[in-house]
Order: structure tokens, then sequence, then C-alpha cells
């Protein structure tokens, strides 16, 4: 049965084009340099996006529906009613947090509280110029009745105005005028009196300055004030404590920053591939070796990289920094593109005309980077779909690059091919283009200049015009040494063992995967903003953020019953593992009952037995005295009927993403199950919704893709089996990517998802060719067919592991998380990939792979046309049948080897190389 029909058909007219491009060479080449540089231009447009939450989070995360549900309940007022326990958003603001030059010191010492005291009058004062005015602090602080809002000031006045017999508590301290003040958010590293909650010593004092933002020009003030104060930190010195820094707008400069910092990478590794490019096609015979090609190739992938940027910044495509690591990648696959090109062209009759050989090159190379590309092209087109928008716009970006490396390969690389064929046929020298001696010529010449200047454009053809090739020494490796030594039975053994030890710890892995990526892991390692959050980090995670519970429902809080089942709803908030319990909540409705119990006594008219008088001593009595909780509480324009409510709780210990995650689902999980309409929020949800969404979407791009590749396969593979074995070389790679990226500190985030999207593609490549070339293989032994696949594809599959590997190696030392992880997933990808295709493949197939393909496909083609016989390895005449059947008798009367030659084994028929060359025509070889 004819599986390759498709595949048949895509050859021949890609043979037809080929002969067209080599007879008008120069419109392919010109052509495709104007577009480029066309569509570079579109790089001026270039804008680069950094929002952290409009990248990294997901676009349909639960938090930003809970914000919209707060906001319209409980709007802000940032400039009379501000709460740090309330915000909505984050904001704008600035932050420090002190520790002492000395380790393990007490920032509570006395000297220590001065110096921190003189550090927060010098950022009260800092002057931002805006208009030809100067703003300081003050003018644009967030107020609270009248008062500068400064997260951990009115400790810090506590701690340096009270005498030897006060004490600070923690979490919570009693101010002198009666009122307690959250001291878990200020203090970090705190050690406790013995038997207390009394702090005995601390290791860091944090300060925040809250800005205005709620207007538009508040907001753009706030934000050149934020510059002011970072320019002015990062000249502070003190000898006696040392300050870290962060703002608002920090991270998202930092992550700007970066791709500035890994652009000048690109140029090293443009340099180390044209290198790597053109050593690799460099021979000692000057006529055949070909290193204008080598460095054309990655010429060819960078134009691929200008034109991708150009047409997507044309479309209006933001622009991040994670698209800056793309360059990196595509100018590899590239350079892959263009060892296969170049290997097809090796394997004409070098006595052909250019026409003929580019005909014979095409109909065979261009399928394969066909195939490749549709597999590339679609995996990143699956992971565009994705809710997180850093991964749609860096894999829209790529995808395109696909594409036009593509395009280019087989325009731009072609018309180069063609240029260099027809210096090759008229035996010119690589470098000089002048007539080159022939070796048997420059026989009495001296040995330098029988290496520099000789070549000879026949080599591989006897005196009867029969070409018979020279393999190169890789090839000859993997035929002579590792694919006899692989197939021995012993290490076969060896082998399958150790891919079931790779299973189970691959498995093991993705068990034990994270999900998420920290903040803070986006800017670059030597950040101020990392110096923060690792100290954040170290010292404040005893208590975390305190989490709004509201209730959306008009219900009647007078009611014994409906009082009940708040406060049961509200304990079961308080009783999680994730949160501090009852004494670290803000109730606005406990508050109030006990006020009545304590005060109903003293003040005429004081209950809440029904609507009227809960509603009228609420407002006219509690809220007068507690002024906080009129934040949370919304009432009708009349002041009539409670619409709204919240309450606050506060969470503890929340010591990783795991812990963030879990916190998360367990909050809304009890939200979902409460009585009433409840929503649970914070800011720091949205940017939470990313561990929760990441593994759910990876696993869903990981199965459309699969499922994808599985039809194209089937499709475009001429072999079924081929299918089977794709798609579980797929999930076997993908399965080790996840699970081994654990072990080396990655987390399943939206930098590694990009990779494993691109692992779907790369795992084709790897497979599909191995297995086809094992399954269409014409010899008996299953160990001398995989023999025979390693032989006519490790070479290419070695090339293209090596050229993508170089093309990311400049990002194994980028100075940020975002780029080692790219890197880190790439080589994983790589590596695996290869080894599947190189080892685990060949030995799988020799106990588990099919029959040999002994079905004889004769098809008779005409030879009316132009380009009959050539460039299509499908078409044998009736003759070439009559051959093969001797060649067959021949074979089984001879011992079998577990060497197989090309004669014995091909992937397809024979192609030109076994034809033998009479000019003008190709002949059949005499037996």
């Amino acid at each position: 049965m004819a599986y390759d029909c498709i595949e048949r058909r895509i050859s021949r007219l890609f043979a037809l084009y080929g002969g067209f491009l080599a007879r008008h060479p120069l419109p392919f080449l010109i052509l495709p340099v104007v577009l480029a540089a066309g569509l570079g231009a579109g790089m001026y447009f270039m804008a680069s996006d950094s929002s952290v939450e409009g990248l990294y989070t997901p676009d349909n995360g639960r938090g930003k529906t809970e914000r919209a549900v707060v906001e319209e309940h409980f709007p802000v007022n940032d400039s009379e009613n501000f709460q740090t326990s309330r915000l909505v958003t984050f904001g704008r603001s600035a932050s420090v947090i002190v520790t002492t030059t000395e380790k393990n010191d007490d920032v509570l010492r006395m000297p220590v509280l001065r110096e921190v005291l003189s550090l927060y009058n010098n950022i009260s004062e800092i002057e931002a110029p805006m208009s030809g005015t100067n703003y300081s602090f003050m003018d644009l602080c967030t107020k609270w009745q009248s008062q500068c809002v400064v997260g951990g000031y009115h400790l810090l006045n506590f701690t340096l105005e009270k005498d030897e017999n006060t004490t600070i508590g923690y979490p919570w301290t009693n101010l002198p005028d009666g009122t307690r003040l959250f001291s878990g958010a200020t203090l970090g590293g705190v050690t406790l009196e013995s038997g207390s909650e009394d702090v005995s010593t601390a290791a860091a004092f944090k300060l925040t300055f809250y800005l205005r933002s709620e207007k538009p020009e508040d907001d753009k003030l706030s934000e050149e004030w934020e510059k002011a104060f970072l320019s002015y930190m990062d000249n502070f010195q003190s000898d006696i404590i040392e300050v870290s820094r962060t703002s608002s707008q920090s991270l998202e400069e930092e992550l700007s920053k970066l791709t500035a910092r890994i652009i000048p990478r690109f140029s090293i590794t443009f340099t180390v591939l044209i290198t790597f490019s053109i050593f690799s096609c460099m021979m000692l015979d000057m006529v055949r070796t070909k290193p204008w090609l080598g460095m054309l190739g990655v010429v060819s992938a960078g134009m691929a990289v200008v034109s991708s940027m150009g047409l997507c910044l044309y479309c209006g495509v933001r622009f991040t920094s994670v698209v800056a690591s793309m360059p990196f990648l595509i100018v590899g696959i590239g350079v892959d593109d263009m060892f296969i090109m170049i290997a097809a062209w090796r394997k004409t009759h070098p006595g052909g005309s250019v026409e003929k050989r580019m005909e014979e090159t095409y109909a065979e190379a261009a399928v394969s980077i066909t195939i490749t590309t549709i597999t590339d092209g679609l995996a990143f087109g699956i992971g565009a779909i994705t809710v997180f928008p850093a991964i749609r716009i860096f894999c829209i970006y790529t995808g395109v690059a696909v594409l036009f490396d593509y395009f280019f390969q087989v325009t731009f690389f072609g018309a180069c091919m063609v240029y260099v064929g027809r210096r090759e046929k008229g035996n010119r020298h690589a470098a000089t283009c002048m007539r080159a001696a022939t070796p048997n010529e420059a026989k009495d010449r001296s040995g330098c200049y029988r290496i520099f200047c000789t070549g000879n454009t026949m080599a591989g053809v006897n005196e009867k015009g029969e070409f018979s090739g020279s393999d190169h020494a890789i090839m000859t490796f993997f035929k002579d040494h590792f694919g006899p030594f692989i197939t021995k039975t012993w290490v076969k053994v060896v082998v399958m063992l150790v891919f079931a030890g790779y299973l189970g710890c691959a498995i093991w892995g993705c068990l034990q995967v994270r999900e998420g990526i920290r903040l803070s892991n986006l800017a670059a390692d030597d950040s101020y903003v990392v110096s923060y959050n690792n100290k954040d980090d170290q010292h404040y995670m005893s208590y975390g953020a305190k989490i709004s519970i509201s209730f959306t429902d008009e219900l009647e809080y007078w009611n014994k019953t409906v009082q009940d089942q708040i406060e049961i709803t509200l304990s079961l908030f308080e009783e999680t593992d994730f949160t501090s319990g009852k004494n670290e909540s803000e109730s606005w409705l406990r508050d109030y009952l006990d006020f009545i119990d304590q005060f109903s006594s003293i003040i005429p008219g004081l209950n809440a037995t029904s609507k009227v008088p809960f509603i009228t001593n609420l407002k006219d009595h509690f809220l007068t005295r507690f002024k906080r909780y009129e934040l949370d509480i919304e009432l009708n324009d009349n002041k009539t009927e409670i619409l709204a409510s919240r309450f606050l709780v506060q969470t503890k210990e929340i010591t990783s993403s795991v812990r963030e995650k879990d916190m998360v689902n367990k909050m809304r999980e009890l939200a979902d199950q409460s009585p009433f309409q409840t929503t649970v929020y914070h800011p720091s949800f949205i940017f939470y919704d990313q561990y929760i969404a990441i593994l759910p979407n990876t696993l869903q791009n990981l199965g459309i893709a699969t499922a994808t590749m599985f039809v194209v396969a089937l499709v475009l593979v001429p072999h079924p089996v081929c299918s089977v074995w794709v798609t579980l070389s797929i999930a076997s790679i993908c399965a080790g990517v996840v699970g081994y990226m654990t072990f080396w500190d990655v987390n399943l985030d939206a930098i590694s998802m990009i990779n494993i999207i691109m692992c779907i593609g790369f795992s084709v490549d790897f497979s599909a060719h191995i297995t086809y070339a094992f399954v269409s293989c014409k010899e008996d032994s299953s160990n001398a067919r995989a023999v025979f696949a390693l032989y006519t594809l490790g070479m290419p599959i070695l090339q293209g592991s090596l050229s993508t590997i170089l093309g990311v190696a400049a990002l194994s030392t980028a100075p940020s998380y975002i780029f080692r992880t790219f890197f880190k997933t790439m080589f994983l990808v790589i590596l695996l990939g290869a080894l599947h295709g190189l080892v685990v493949l060949p030995v799988l197939l020799t106990f588990l792979g099919p029959g040999a393909c002994r079905s004889k496909q004769v098809v008779k083609e005409s030879r009316s046309g132009p380009h009959s016989n050539v460039g299509d390895n499908h078409l044998i005449d009736d003759n070439m049948r009559v051959w093969l059947d001797s060649l067959k008798t021949s074979e089984r009367n001879n011992t079998k080897s577990q060497r197989p030659s090309s004669d014995q084994c091909n992937s397809n028929v024979p192609t030109s190389s076994q034809y033998t060359y009479t000019n003008p025509s190709f002949e059949l070889p005499q037996e």
C-alpha cells in the first residue's frame, strides 16, 4: 500500500520549483533581501511592554473579576480615606527595608532607630520636578484623616518615644491612645521574650510610602516622585544601616532593561553560529567546500528574525523582553535547515547540471524542512491561544519567524546555492572563483598549493561516470561503530533499563513540579528589586496579606440568624492552615455587636435588635468612633440600607508559590460554599492566578499539539507506524522536560511553558525521520534497519542539535532567571530529543518496530517531460524494477550483514547517486 502519495506529490512540485529557481536565481536572491529590509523598517515602531500584570497574569484570571466586584462596592479614595489593609490595587508606593550593617544585629537599638528616622525625614523631603513645580512626598501622599499614610511610621515614633517599661507587641502593639497597631507588617525577623508576645529583637524594619494614583494627574506626579526616590536611594550611604528599596514601577522598569542587556549576547551567538556553520561546511577540496553557504545560511536566518519582528511591530504586536530570546532560537533552527539543504546537494551526482542537482536537492530537502516548519509553526500557533499574554506574544513572533525562515531558505538560500553550484560546476576555487587545478594536475606542486589551491568537482566519480559518493566521517562513525555497538543485545538491555529509570525519574519529577514564577525573578539577578524581595522573603513571611471577604447580598445584618451565619462563615476562613485566627481578623459586625453590649447601658437607645436602630446606631455611634469600618460598609444613597460589607482575615506563613496557590484555592472554595454571595480578594490574587492557570493551560496545549502532530505525521510522513512512534516520543520527551526541569530548579511558568510548547515541534523533528528510515528499510534484520536509520540520519540530528544548543548557549550565563530558564528548558528539549532519536528509538524499534518494508511501489513515469526521472526519488521505471529484483536475488545469496550499505537499505528508492552519469543523461548501473 502506498503511504507516500502526499509526500511524493510535494516532492515532485519542489523538484519543478528547484529547476525553475536554478534557471532564474537572481530574483530569488534580490527580492527576499528587499523584503527583509522593508519589513525590518517596522522595528522603528518598536514599543516595549513591560507590564507585569498585563503580560504574566492570565487574561481570564478570576482575580480580575474579583477586583471588579470589590472596586464596584468599595472604591478607594486615596486622598482622604486610605487604609493600607483595604487596597484594591497596589497603586503607587515606595518601600525600604532597613537592616543593620552588623550581622544579626537588632534594628530596635536606639542608634539604629534614630538613623531610620533620619532616613524617613530625608525621603519625605524628596522633591520631584514637574511643569516647573517641585512636589514633595507630603504633596503627593495618600491620606487618612488628613495625615499622610506611611506604613511603619507610627511604630517608629512609638518605639523612639516609649520608656523602658513599655514593650512592643507582635504581631499587635497597643499604642498609648488605646488603638492597636499591626506590627507584623513592619518588624521582620522577630524574636520574642520567652513566654510572651513582647518583642525581644528584630532583624528588619520596613517603611512604605503610599502615593496617590486614583486620578491620572496624581498618578503621573507620583511616578515622577518614585523616580526621584530611586535616584536618591541609589546614592544613599550609611555606616549603621543597610537599606533595600523598591517602588511600584521598579519591577517593570527592571524588566524593560533586560532587553538591552540581552541583545548584545545575540552578536556572540551570531558569531559562534557563523563560525560553526562555516567550519561544518568546509572541506579540504577547495572546489566542493562551501564556507560561504555556511555564512549565508546564518544570514538567511537573521533575515527571518528581522522580518518577523518588523512585520509583527507593523501589525501592532507588543514587544516584550521574553521576545528577546527568539533570535537565539530562530538562528539555530535556520542553521539546521541549511545543513539539510547542503546535505541533500551533496547526495546529487556532481556531473549533473546545476538545474538537475537543484531539482533533486529540493525534491528531498525541501520536503523535510517543510514538514519541520509545519510542525514547529503549528506548535507555536497552538501556543498563541494561551491565556498568558507573554507566551502568546512570544509564540506569535517566533511562529512568524519560523515561516520567514522557511521562506528565505527556499528562496534566498536556494539562490545562493545556485551560484555556488555554478562555481562548483566550473571547478572554480571557493575563495578566488578562479579555475582550480585538480589534484592530479597539481601533483608536482608544493604541499601547501595542493592543500589550499586544488579541488575536483567530480570527486567520487569513477572512469565509468559512476558516482559512489563519499560518506562524511560522522556518517561512517554511525554506520561502522555506533550503530553496531548500540544494536548489541547487552547494550540494548542496558539502554532499556536506563530508559525505564529515565521515565520513572521524569514522572516523579512531574509530580513535584512547582507552578508559577516569583515576581522578583522577572528582574535581573543584580537588580535592587531582587535584593529587596529576598529580604522581604527572609524576614516577612510570618504574616502575609489581609484577605477581604465581601458579602455583596443585601443581608439582614440585624437578624440573629444572619449574624450567626456570618460568624460561622467568617470562622471557616479564620480557621484554615493559611490564616491566623480570630484575633488578627477585622470584623465590623463582631466589633459593632461588642460595642452594643459594652455601651448599651451608657448610651440611651443603643441596640441592634431591628433594622432601624441597627443602622441608625451603626452610622451615628459606632462608625463615628471606628472610622476605618466606614470603608467596609456600603450604604445606599440615603443610608437606610446596607448593600454590601466586607471583613478582613490575616494570612500567615505564605512562604512559597505552592502555599500561595493553595491559599487562594482554599479561600475561593470557602467563598463558593458560603450561603451568601461572597467574594474573596487581595491585589496579589491577580498574580497568584498564574499558579492556578499554568498547569491546565500547559496540559491543554500539550494535548492539542500532540493530537495535531499525530495528524500531521500521519499525512506527511509516509507510513502510519511513524505517527504512533512520533506521538509516543513526544509524550516521553515532554515528560522528561517537565520532570527534569524540576530537578534543575525551574518552575512550570510562562517561560518554561514556551519551551514545552516548542518541545512538541522538535520531538517530531527528532523522531519522525528516524522511524520512517527504519520502517522503510528493505533489510530483514531489525538491527540492520536500526543501523541504517542511524547511518542516514544520525549526522543531521547531531548537527541540528548542536546548532540549536549553540544558538541558545549565550543565554546560559544571562543575568536573569527568564533567559536562564529559556536556556535550561531548551537544552533539555534538544538533549532529550537527540537521545531519543539516536539511542532510545533505534533500540525500541528493534524490539517493537514493524516488519521490513517489502512492498514494491512501481510507478511508470512519462519520459516526455523535461523533468522526467529527475528530482523524484519515488518514480522508477520497469528497467529499474528489474534491476532491483536482481539486486534482491543477489542479496539473498549473500550472508546478511548488520552493516547495510545504501544499496541494501534505502528509505525511498535509489537516488541519483546510484545512477551512472554519462553526459547528457543518467543510465542504470551495470551488474
